[in-house]
């Protein structure tokens, strides 16, 4: 066959391109020798200002110098949330390992790819490659928890936090109000807060309700504080083998039902409007307006407020306090880190693993304490560093330590279909602060569906 012209063309400059890119090869071979360590993650100019600029496409002096000192190259995708989990679960479960580096996040995360092989246990890795950027000392030890699933580390934290109230000094000094330190105590401050502020736009708490899996970190934490122990299950018990061995039924319309009653009622008590819709970012932006006096039980949500108010009065007179113990003796609790891990069809496994550790260690966190000004870091020496100390004053540093110290990672199960269950635990919570459906309602659907999940999933066989 007879190429015509346009086609000889075409060719010509095929062959021209090919000779090139051969040509360029040749110029630089110890770069395209180098492997490409792909890291995929949300949170573009947020995380990691420090390597990615604030744009999140800048190479910054800091990451060239640890690619050339290492001899990889360091690529970052970066998406909206829904986008980034949609894209991490596609490459888990077609194994193709494009991305190398993938934020997990303990709680759902950890337990839903860890277990299942996806992402790789890191412990051998600190035995046997010990790196100069990670001090694993240095880290709180229930940030490291948090990323364990029955023993094993499937991931390493960037930021966390535990639980506390954020809260407007100068309004509660105002009414002659002391800090709750249970929740009985709680509940009398938000009651009398209620009054006080009755016909302003100021309400006595911003919490999340909104429908999905957001509200269930939190709603778990006053569960716990309720019941003393994790009371999905019979008899606390939170690993899918003590739910197999122990036939252990689920507790929602029983246990669980005083904490998630408590959490519902303060959402709607004493809540702004439209609570039942509200996320973290409701929760945050409301705070930040001075329309709240109190924010919990994730107080992090209370320090981003702060980053970016115009009124001077959050920025002034904000401060931090422990979160109340509930009735069983035991303090509500809202845990949780931003985790990555290394793709177990990583094709560069151990320059992955040096690339996690830059990504976590020492310097990056004390860059992400520098940047955002939130003291919600996982090492010792970011919490204490100059700029946190001299922002928020020694005491209220080391209340943020206690938090972190007195923080149970495992106040709900370690189970694969926790991201369902998070989704409908919140999505339940969401349908009676609305007012949709009672809190008897609600629990007895969650009931019936947690029962027909857990037979599907071969639990009681």
């Amino acid at each position: 066959m007879f190429l015509g012209k346009k086609k000889k063309r075409f060719l010509k400059l095929g062959i021209i391109s090919i000779l090139v890119i051969a040509l360029s090869g040749l110029a630089i071979p110890a770069l395209a020798g180098r492997p490409t360590v792909r890291i995929l993650s949300f949170s573009q100019g947020f995380c990691w200002p420090e390597l990615f600029g604030t744009s999140g496409v800048e190479e910054t002096q800091r990451l060239k110098q640890f690619e050339e000192k290492e001899g990889i190259n360091v690529e970052v995708e970066w998406g909206d949330e829904t986008t980034v989990r949609q894209k991490l679960a596609m490459d888990l479960i077609t194994h193709t390992g494009r991305y190398d580096i993938l934020l997990v996040g303990s709680e759902a995360g950890v337990n839903t790819y860890g277990p299942a092989g996806f992402v790789e246990p890191l412990d051998k890795y600190f035995e046997d490659y010990p790196t100069e950027y990670y001090d694993i000392s240095d880290v709180y030890p229930q940030c490291l928890n948090a990323n364990k699933v029955r023993g094993v580390l499937y991931a390493l934290p960037y930021y966390s936090f535990g639980a506390g109230i954020l809260y407007r000094a100068d309004i509660i000094a105002r009414y002659g109000l002391t800090l709750p330190k249970t929740t009985d105590e709680l509940m009398d401050v938000l009651e009398k807060l209620k009054g006080a502020l009755k016909g302003t736009n100021v309400y006595p708490v911003t919490m999340r309700a909104a429908p999905g899996e957001e509200p269930t970190l939190d709603l778990s934490g006053f569960v716990y504080a309720w019941a003393g122990y994790p009371a999905w299950f019979e008899g606390g018990v939170i690993s899918p083998s003590e739910i197999k061995e122990n036939r252990a039924k689920p507790t929602f319309n029983t246990d669980f039902a005083p904490g998630f009653r408590a959490y519902t009622d303060i959402c709607k008590k004493y809540g702004p409007p439209g609570i039942s819709t509200h996320t973290w970012v409701d929760m945050m932006n409301i705070y930040a307006q001075g329309k709240a006096v109190l924010l919990m039980p994730s107080a992090i949500n209370g320090y981003a407020a702060i980053g970016i108010t115009e009124n001077e009065n959050v920025k002034k007179y904000t401060k931090f306090a422990k979160i109340p113990v509930g009735p069983s003796g035991k303090q509500i609790q809202s845990f949780w880190t931003m985790s990555s891990g290394i793709n177990s069809d990583s094709k560069h496994k151990l320059a992955a693993w040096k690339v996690l550790n830059f990504l976590t260690g020492k310097g990056a966190t004390i860059a992400f304490a520098e940047q955002t000004k939130w003291p919600n870091v996982p090492m010792k020496s970011a919490l204490y560093c100059d700029t946190l100390v001299n922002l928020y004053g020694l005491d209220q540093i080391k209340l943020n330590e206690e938090s972190l110290l007195e923080a149970n990672p495992y106040y709900f199960p370690q189970i694969p279909e926790l991201s369902e269950y998070a989704d409908m635990i919140g999505t339940a919570c969401s349908r009676v602060v609305s007012g949709e459906k009672t809190v008897e309602q609600a629990l007895d659907d969650l009931q019936i569906w947690s029962m027909e999940r857990m037979l599907k999933a071969g639990y009681y066989r």
